[in-house]
């Protein structure tokens, strides 16, 4: 089900929080593309905006732990991969698939 999670398009290389659905998320706009994923590591519940963007990845300010923005991959086998969901931009607003 698509809902709407933000009024407008982040700037690029930015991080916007969003609670869609009771779920807390960030979207992202990274090298022309959106992304969104939720906003909390996997391996500590920190959030992962705190982080930063590096590539193609989030990594996580608490133990440098990294994510693929489109996939989820974790960096280390013994962390679970983040999630991610599809998103879209209608008519300047974005939404993601949840």
């Amino acid at each position: 089900m698509w809902v709407k999670a933000l009024d407008s398009t982040p700037k690029e290389g930015t991080m916007l929080k969003a609670t869609v659905k009771g779920n807390k998320v960030f979207i992202t706009l990274n090298n022309g593309l959106l992304y969104a994923a939720d906003n909390r590591c996997p391996h500590e519940d920190i959030e992962l905006t705190l982080g930063c963007l590096k590539g193609n990845r989030i990594k996580c300010s608490l133990h440098g732990f990294s994510f693929d923005l489109t996939t989820g991959d974790s960096s280390q086998v013994d962390v679970d991969d983040l999630r991610v969901y599809p998103v879209k931009q209608e008519n300047n607003k974005i939404y993601i698939n949840i």
